[in-house]
């Protein structure tokens, strides 16, 4: 039902074209050098079962920061420096270290601490203008190789609402933020993480 609701939208409005979408997305990521956010996120199956649902906090800032934790019973936490990647998981007491790869600074979450410039070269971008007040973005990757098949974006009133990603299985994320505080409520120490005594840690 979502797939052909967003298919009606766009067949009804028209879409804005890639140049001007990505400028437009371009521009209100641009405002955002720090963001914050309750979130829901939902994953649904290629066949619309929901398969899972969490609520945490994240928190980015520009350039390359990222600070995310999930709440129990499903609780995880994952902070980059920039260079680095950390993932907590507290019931295996587990942390992995692996360096901060392209592919992973390609996460959809991280277009809030990355830069913006390169949205175009990066992906094909479309527009669907909702309602006053409301925009939303398609963003298809160019890299074959990516970690997801598409991207929606909604902002309302210049805040990020809502991000949907679709993978090669046909699965989806859904996340949708509120408590959004932008350029405020984030600091530096946010993504300095501490290695909690007697967990493993594995390095990659």
């Amino acid at each position: 039902m979502k797939k052909i609701v967003f298919l009606c939208v766009i067949l009804a409005t028209g879409v804005a074209n890639a140049q001007t979408a990505a400028d437009g997305i371009a521009a209100l990521l641009r405002n955002i050098d720090t963001f914050s956010a309750d979130f829901e996120q939902t994953l649904v199956s290629g066949k619309g079962q929901i398969l899972q649902q969490v609520s945490g906090k994240l928190k980015a800032k520009k350039p390359g920061l990222f600070y995310w934790h999930t709440l129990p019973p499903l609780e995880q936490e994952i902070v980059t420096d920039g260079e680095q990647v950390w993932l907590y998981d507290p019931d295996l007491e587990q942390v992995t270290i692996q360096k901060l790869s392209k592919q992973l600074a390609n996460t959809p979450a991280l277009l809030l601490s990355g830069e913006v410039s390169d949205i175009e070269s990066q992906y094909q971008v479309a527009e669907v203008t909702i309602e006053a007040g409301k925009q939303a973005f398609f963003l298809t990757p160019k890299n074959p190789d990516s970690l997801f098949d598409s991207l929606y974006l909604a902002f309302q009133q210049g805040q990020l609402s809502i991000m949907q990603l679709k993978d090669s299985l046909g699965q989806e994320t859904i996340l949708k933020f509120s408590g959004q505080q932008i350029n405020s409520g984030v600091s530096q120490d946010d993504f300095h993480f501490e290695i909690p005594e007697g967990v493993d840690v594995i390095r990659e």
